[in-house]
Parts: C-alpha cells; sequence; structure tokens
C-alpha cells in the first residue's frame, strides 16, 4: 500500500487560535473571507468542513470537535474540526530534517488508513493511504500537498 504524508501547501500558519489559558470552541476574528482557502492547517490541527466530509468516510468512528470562528462585525461565522488522529508505532521510519516521515517500514500490513506518526523530535505527521489522496484531489481540496512516503 502506498502512504503520503498530508502538509499544508503554504506551510504556513494561517488560522488563529484561542488565547493560552482560555477553553473555548468559538475564536473571535475578523475577516473570515482570508480562510476560506484553508482546508488544513497542520499546526493548530484544524481542517475545514470539507476535508472533513472526506476524512469521515475513511474514519467513520472519529470524533471531530468543532471551533468556530466568529467575526461580530459583520455577525458570520466559519466551522473547522479539530483533527488529530492517533498515533501509530508499529513501523521503522527514517524523517526528512524538518521532522516529516521520509520513509517507513510497517511490521505488518493493517495500518491504518489514515494515523500519526512522531519523529523523535515529537514533529507529528498526518500519514494517509493512496485512497485519502485520490479522493481529495477530486474533490479539489485546497492548501494541501501530498508527500510520498517511500517504503524502507
Amino acid at each position: 500500500m502506498r502512504y503520503y504524508v498530508m502538509e499544508p501547501a503554504g506551510g504556513t500558519v494561517l488560522l488563529p487560535t484561542a488565547p493560552k489559558g482560555e477553553d473555548t470552541d468559538v475564536v473571535l476574528a475578523s475577516d473570515l473571507s482570508r480562510f476560506s482557502g484553508i482546508d488544513y492547517d497542520a499546526r493548530s490541527e484544524l481542517i475545514s468542513e470539507r476535508l472533513k466530509l472526506l476524512i469521515e468516510q475513511f474514519m467513520p468512528e472519529y470524533d471531530f470537535e468543532p471551533i468556530v470562528y466568529y467575526d461580530r462585525t459583520k455577525d458570520e461565522q466559519m466551522v473547522f474540526w479539530w483533527f488529530s488522529p492517533a498515533l501509530y508505532t508499529d513501523y521503522q521510519a527514517t524523517f526528512r530534517n524538518d521532522g516529516a516521515v521520509l520513509h517507513i517500514d510497517f511490521s505488518h500490513n493493517h495500518a491504518p488508513i489514515v494515523f500519526t506518526a512522531q519523529s523523535p523530535r515529537g514533529i507529528r505527521s498526518i500519514v494517509v493511504r493512496m485512497a485519502v489522496v485520490e479522493s481529495a484531489l477530486r474533490r479539489s481540496i485546497l492548501g494541501l500537498k501530498f508527500t510520498k512516503v517511500n517504503k524502507c
């Protein structure tokens, strides 16, 4: 099976998070139109509604948690979903300089369709099977790039 690391295409953090110490599902923001092209933000672990609907097909039991961005001045809101798939550890891997998975060798052939791999430096990568990549590309989901993970 072929796997890919799911990464934000821009590489920059665009979505603000709630202020430290505040446990909230609503984040006040202005000009929500700047978030319209974002489907995945790795740092805040948020995905768009479109990407959530796609991933639900492969992970129907996953419990997504909503984060609402609210613009008081325009009385508009936009919903993103917190997404951090389970950490999977039954593999041997090498990692790129930035901590993302480069090569992977599974101990058996029953690896999950979507999982998180963590480098020794603590950098987390979301790894997905080819079926997820194909589905994302067919739906023209924006702001994502998929980097092939080579087998060791």
